[in-house]
Parts: structure tokens; sequence; C-alpha cells
């Protein structure tokens, strides 16, 4: 009987333990994932006409969100014009920049900057 009890004591504290969670975070440390042609709108890896379409861009997204975004970016040059990947930086740790899932968008641009589609992220 006394072993009996002393056993359910013991399951009853392993049960008491911390748990570790399995769920995948809001934000999440960039460097997880390889952000290596994404640049902020002033890196000077851009060119004048490429920094030209991300202070378009980032214009725009200011303009919807109504508020300063912070934001890296990839410019690819297609048929019509431009695409421009966005992945908005909702914080830092440790000076690096945190994302969330779905914190990201497309834009396609006319070669003359207008936005023709904006496709959010998932």
């Amino acid at each position: 009987m006394r072993t009996l009890l002393a056993l359910l004591s013991f399951i009853a504290l392993l049960g008491c333990t911390e748990q570790t969670s399995t769920n995948t975070p809001l934000l999440f440390n960039a460097t997880s994932e390889s952000f290596d042609d994404m640049l902020s709108p002033d890196d000077p890896h851009f060119s004048v006409e490429e920094r030209r379409i991300v202070l378009r861009v980032q214009a725009y997204l200011e303009r919807s969100a109504q508020r300063s975004v912070d934001a890296r970016y990839r410019v690819k040059q297609t048929n019509e014009g431009f695409e421009v990947f966005a992945i908005f930086i909702r914080g830092y740790s440790n000076g690096r920049p945190l994302t969330s899932p779905g914190g990201h968008v497309t834009l396609i641009l006319h070669s003359d900057g207008n936005v023709i589609r904006y496709i959010p992220g998932e």
C-alpha cells in the first residue's frame, strides 16, 4: 500500500513539472531563415533604379498602414516592370530582426513605379 501511494505521489509530481511548448511562436528569429538577399531601403547594394522602386513601395506601404513601416526588400525586374517582395520587421532581438509568419507582401509595379498588384502574405 505504501509503495502504491509513493508511486502515485511520484506520478503526480511528474505532472507538475514545466512542459516545453511545441507551439510555433508568434515571432521568430530571422536568422533561422536566409534573408541574405533581403535589404533595407538604404542599402548600397540596390541600384539607383531599385532604390527608387523600394522607396515607392515603402511609401505605398506606409500610406496603406498609416504608420511607418520597417521592412526588408528584394527587387526583381520583370516583363511588366518590377516585383518587390517585402518582409515586415516586428521588432529586434539582440540587434537581429524578428518577423512573423505571413508578415510579408509582394507588389508588382509598372516600370514607372506605379503599383499594379498587391499580394498579401499568408
